[in-house]
């Protein structure tokens, strides 16, 4: 049976499963929080357009993260997504992504993850609808891991 969370509890009290409420404005001070002052975000990079960044909270308001989306010239609605440390492991990555895709009416997304980063990896493996695209020649040179996520078509 599920617990009941109190209005002064926080999502990490419980080991519930975590129920995403409505993406909010973009807070620039928690991600710098979460990545530190030299964290990388496509806002005021040249080469990134079309930025749409986000705070992900979950039912009662709590921060769990931040997911975004930006365009280059040889790509569009490339993801950004940092889960806050205190929630990784619980597929939150693949949850805030489709979340996104569903509030921007998003039909594909185009995801890279660091090859040493295993949960994220695994959090891919488990959303629906997405294929690896990388070959090893990518994946060498930029020690990434490339997803195309699609949405799909209706039957």
């Amino acid at each position: 049976m599920s617990e009941q969370l109190h209005p002064e509890s926080t999502a990490a009290d419980t080991r519930d499963e975590i129920q995403l409420g409505e993406l909010q404005e973009f807070d620039m001070k928690y991600f710098k929080q979460l990545e530190g002052q030299d964290g990388w975000i496509a806002i005021g990079q040249d080469n990134c357009k079309n930025q749409r960044y986000f705070t992900a909270v979950d039912s009662l308001g709590n921060k769990l993260g931040v997911v975004g989306v930006y365009d280059t010239n040889e790509e569009t609605n490339i993801t950004h997504t940092v889960v806050d440390p205190k929630f990784r492991g619980q597929g939150l990555a693949a949850k805030m992504e489709l979340q996104l895709a569903d509030k921007l009416g998003l039909s594909e997304m185009t995801m890279t993850v660091d090859l040493d980063n295993d949960s994220s990896l695994c959090a891919m493996a488990k959303m629906p609808d997405i294929q690896r695209t990388s070959d090893e020649a990518y994946e060498a040179e930029f020690h990434k891991v490339r997803f195309e996520w699609k949405l799909p078509e209706e039957e």
